[in-house]
């Protein structure tokens, strides 16, 4: 769409806005639509980034936030992505924890610290209970 309004009308501002209200209208039309991109980012971090480059999983991340940001219903995508995060750490299905870690400074960079900042000490826990549990093994032998 950028590719088009660039060739076809030279980058007009209007044109600009009116694809990005058309746009924001179109994701908001559907109050699941907050929970379905949770559901999207959840499948991304269990399968979807699995084996892919560095720079890949930054820019399917940053689509992914910028979707985000169109949202009006921003509490309860965080809502929905703080439970996926929780059975993805508990169950341990998350494929990176670094992708992971990049979420949420992206997340943290829109909505601030206070929002994200449970998201951000449940990821901390589960780091710390690992290398309590990988010390504690070592300690044994």
């Amino acid at each position: 769409m950028d590719e088009l309004i660039e060739k076809s009308f030279g980058n007009d501002m209007r044109f600009q806005k009116a694809r990005d209200f058309a746009f924001q209208e179109f994701m908001n039309n559907c109050e699941k639509t907050p929970h379905y991109i949770a559901i999207y980012t959840d499948g991304q971090f269990k399968k979807g980034l699995n084996q892919i480059s560095i720079d890949e999983v930054e820019k399917r991340l940053e689509a992914i936030v910028r979707l985000f940001c169109c949202l009006h219903g921003r509490d309860t995508f965080i809502a929905s992505y703080t439970a996926l995060l929780a059975n993805r750490l508990l169950n341990k299905t998350s494929c990176s924890n670094d992708a992971e870690e990049m979420m949420i400074k992206k997340l943290q960079v829109e909505c601030g610290h206070n929002i994200v900042s449970k998201i951000k000490t449940m990821f901390l826990d589960i780091v710390k209970s690992n290398q309590m549990m990988t010390d504690f093994k070592t300690s044994k032998k």
